[in-house]
């Protein structure tokens, strides 16, 4: 049985956009917060875990059990749920907001209670992401390109080059 404790060690909040002006739109034409849960282990299905930005509830937003397709993580694969708190959208849309100011999220075990993984967002800039350095990676970062669903990579700007005449 799945009770979503034994996975704690598969499951990672992998990326965290609070600022979305730009990036990429739902299937809403907006422009919405996301969070991105990546999966390094077996294939998992969510349906009954949690997500929240409350440490005082936990429970604060349940994964849905009503489609499987939306909900069931492949190995290597990555699951980004929308962050609006507009969940007439769809059963990807959550229930809270990510504040660009900062807070912690939590992902949760189906016990409600089991913190699975946690991050704590400090100051986000607009269409910029705060993610672990790789995927399932013990370090953060932040991104000038958001990777959301593909595995965590930073990627550089090109150098500007100046002639003068």
């Amino acid at each position: 049985m799945n009770d979503g404790v034994s996975y704690a060690q598969n499951l990672f909040i992998n990326e965290v956009l609070s600022s979305n002006s730009n990036v990429d739109y739902d299937d809403f034409f907006q422009y919405e917060d996301w969070i991105e849960i990546y999966n390094g282990g077996g294939i998992q299905n969510l349906a009954g875990f949690y997500l929240s930005d409350d440490p005082d509830t936990l429970d604060k937003w349940m994964f849905p059990s009503t489609n499987a397709g939306l909900t069931t993580i492949l190995p290597g694969g990555h699951l980004r749920l929308w962050c609006d708190n507009d969940e007439l959208q769809g059963e990807d849309h959550t229930n809270f907001k990510i504040s660009s100011e900062g807070e912690t999220l939590f992902l949760v075990a189906t016990d409600g209670q089991t913190i699975i993984d946690s991050i704590t967002t400090g100051l986000q800039q607009n269409d910029i992401s705060y993610g672990r350095t790789c995927d399932c990676c013990e370090n953060w970062q932040f991104f000038n390109f958001p990777t959301p669903e593909a595995p965590n990579s930073y990627s550089t700007l090109p150098n500007a080059v100046l002639f003068i005449n």
